[in-house]
């Protein structure tokens, strides 16, 4: 193994870890607060449903394309630090609140603080060290953030117990101070080292892909942009309202977010086992496949109420969970290419953002009218053979780039 590639694989273990703790907490551990929440001041489910699918990922989604812009211009660190300190300020003033503004700014803060420090910049980090392994590693490093959502589940459920919410958000706040912000500094780089010396842009400049305004004309980026809104809303959706889904059938609150963590598990090996499949069959097929997986998972949630059906759903929902995460950047770098990569992405992230907000929110207020999630999920099924569609129609950058030709311009005028 060369220098680099140990560097390389260094990074890849740093970014896991600041996964672990940063998505770990703030996306993973919103249904966990939940039923506190709901129990602690009354709110109704849409009310309270509006943080984890409102301040949460719109603030996310709103930030990331000025956070995809700065990546393309300054160090990825600079940007994952200040994002890691949002976080745990985020969570401290969280922990604090007694009404649901400021909670609410607090999410707020949470989502700028997880997109500036998590998923676009850990992709551009690993898209620009690892080519033919790319799959590999990314599936390691975003393993972090189902690992994270089973452990720190686990620990915040563990303060919860022993303290109260509050005390669920102080400890979720400490390794952020403690552990991340130090990593982030004294690991992770932008670019490989035989690149010093050039700045970010210039290095950018010379990588293989579309701008952003040949991007914006290909088929692939709105297919893809689709793909995110599907299955944010899926992964969302479900993910916060599991656990209280789970509660109301009969099971208890511990043993449903014992499910819940499990399912984190799951999606840890998920991201693994398909990054490695997308390096063989390409990234494309592997989305496809891992929403018609996610759809079967989905169909098997509707008895839940057995535990027979139960541990099969959270097996095969959970392998499903989190993939995309791995997979979607790939398939940017495969049909859009490495030069734009964070603007696209920034902007791709958007409909992320949305469809975490229609999947989250939707869900809760369809619960408020009818009494039941059935019908959520009913959609959520529906949405899952429709992220399946449009991951199979993507195109690859080679296929793209010949569509932007001079002689093939006046055919798509």
């Amino acid at each position: 193994m060369t220098e680099r590639e140990r560097q390389g694989w260094i990074i890849v273990a740093s970014l896991f870890v600041t996964l672990v703790f940063v998505f770990g907490s703030g996306y993973n551990t919103g249904g966990l607060f939940f039923p506190h929440l709901l129990k602690h001041f009354g709110w109704k489910r849409a009310q309270l449903s509006t943080l984890q699918g409102a301040a949460l990922p719109l603030s996310a989604g709103l930030s990331v394309p000025l956070i995809g812009w700065l990546l393309d211009r300054v160090e990825a660190r600079v940007v994952m630090v200040a994002g890691a300190i949002m976080t745990g300020v985020s969570f401290l003033v969280a922990s604090r609140v007694d009404s649901f503004g400021p909670l609410f700014g607090a999410y707020i803060l949470l989502g700028v603080g997880i997109g500036a420090s998590t998923l676009l910049p850990c992709s551009l980090v690993i898209a620009n060290w690892f080519g033919a392994r790319r799959g590999l590693a990314m599936g390691l490093a975003f393993a972090g953030t189902s690992l994270g959502g089973a452990a720190m589940t686990m620990v915040g459920n563990f303060a919860i117990v022993r303290g109260g919410w509050r005390a669920g958000y102080v400890a979720l706040a400490i390794p952020m101070f403690v552990i991340v912000v130090p990593l982030i500094i004294l690991v992770v780089r932008t670019r490989p080292p035989q690149a010093d010396g050039v700045s970010v842009a210039q290095a950018r400049d010379a990588l293989p892909g579309l701008e952003l305004r040949e991007a914006f004309r290909a088929r692939s980026f709105w297919m893809i942009s689709a793909a995110q809104f599907f299955f944010a809303a899926v992964a969302a959706g479900a993910g916060l309202h599991l656990i209280t889904y789970l509660t109301e059938l009969g099971y208890t609150p511990s043993f449903a977010a014992g499910m819940m963590s499990l399912g984190f598990v799951f999606a840890a090996f998920g991201k693994l086992g398909m990054g490695l499949f997308a390096d063989r069959v390409s990234a494309r097929i592997a989305l496809t496949c891992n929403f018609l997986a996610a759809g079967v998972g989905m169909i098997l949630i509707f008895g839940a109420a057995r535990t027979a059906v139960l541990i099969p759903f959270v097996l095969i929902f959970g392998l499903s969970l989190g993939a995309p995460l791995v997979l979607i950047p790939m398939l940017v770098a495969e049909s859009l290419g490495l030069k734009r990569f964070g603007s696209i992405g920034g902007i791709a992230g958007v409909f992320n953002t949305i469809g975490a907000f229609v999947g989250s929110v939707g869900a809760g207020k369809i619960y408020d009218l009818s009494g039941s999630y059935v019908a959520a999920f009913e959609v959520f099924v529906v949405m899952c053979l429709a992220g399946a569609a449009v991951a199979f129609s993507c195109r690859s950058l080679e296929s793209e780039q010949g569509r932007r030709t001079p002689a093939s311009l006046p055919a798509t005028a």
